[in-house]
């Protein structure tokens, strides 16, 4: 049995590159503009994402940061989801406000999302009296889960997403499944600020941990569902985040069992937040 994740892509959808950076090139992100560009756009949405978690971190690297958002939201156009680009882009934007796509490089399909995720964009804040510091918000992974942090002086709590886990902790691939999907639910534990927080979309990505060597690393992503998806000021809910993974076994394939980890991406009112599985999903394939 091997998971498969169905795309069919033009590799005429994506750009191929940005201005080059005057920095020693960063390997992992250097991998995930090739994927970017061989088609391999799911292995290059596992790559990217932990390149930007990991330079989020680094601000010598904001010039690496922004391709990596650039790339991410190519990446999941060509995935066809458009709400986890507009994401990505408007991640990249926070970071350059005057940062374009060109024509010559990028696809129409590719801008126009991008220019989407322009006018979505919030306009850059104006300081307020006594507030010296940003409002920082801080995707932390597995054991943190998602912690928010604020460190502007006086104004409103932010919202933060914690406990994030499986409500499936173990799925069943039937023998002899050929593309079934497969539900699978992420529980994820909101409080929301000063201000009511509406959620416009989520994104999740499954990680396989596996037996089979050929299988490691492999990545799912896939539609989602949130609910609920607003929250009225300083409540607390559980949302569940529904996706599925795609399952195919052959018959009379031995059986064995897959781990998968777990990222879920919000789009909300207060900005995006990433979050990460503290547990793993089981999925037993008999």
């Amino acid at each position: 049995m091997r998971w498969v994740l169905a795309l069919v892509q033009s590799a005429a959808l994506i750009g191929l590159s940005l201005p080059a950076v005057a920095q020693t090139p960063d390997p992992e992100l250097a991998q995930g503009v090739k994927q970017v560009r061989e088609g391999d756009f799911e292995g290059a949405v596992v790559t990217l994402e932990a390149v930007v978690r990991r330079l989020a971190s680094v601000p010598q690297r904001s010039a690496d940061l922004v391709q990596a958002y650039v790339q991410l939201g190519v990446a999941y156009v060509a995935l066809d989801q458009a709400d986890a680009a507009r994401s990505r882009f408007r991640e990249a934007l926070a970071r350059d406000r005057g940062l374009r796509l060109s024509p010559t490089e990028y696809s129409p399909k590719v801008r126009e999302v991008f220019e989407a995720a322009r006018r979505e964009a919030p306009p850059p804040a104006r300081p307020r009296k006594g507030s010296r510091a940003p409002l920082i918000a801080i995707g932390i992974g597995a054991a943190a889960a998602g912690v928010v942090l604020a460190t502007r002086s006086g104004s409103e709590a932010p919202p933060a997403f914690s406990g994030a886990r499986f409500g499936t902790p173990v799925v069943v691939c039937p023998d002899g499944s050929i593309n079934v999907d497969v539900p699978v639910r992420i529980l994820v534990e909101a409080q929301a600020g000063g201000s009511s927080l509406t959620i416009s979309a989520s994104a999740t990505l499954h990680i396989v941990s596996s037996a089979e060597p050929g299988e490691v690393g492999f990545g799912s992503s896939r539609g989602t569902t949130v609910t609920p998806a607003m929250l009225a000021s300083k409540s607390k809910a559980t949302l569940a985040i529904d996706t599925t993974l795609l399952c195919n076994n052959g018959p009379g394939d031995p059986g064995r069992f897959n781990e998968w980890s777990g990222q879920v991406t919000l789009t909300t009112s207060a900005g995006v937040f990433t979050v990460e599985t503290a547990d793993s999903l089981r999925v037993n394939i008999p």
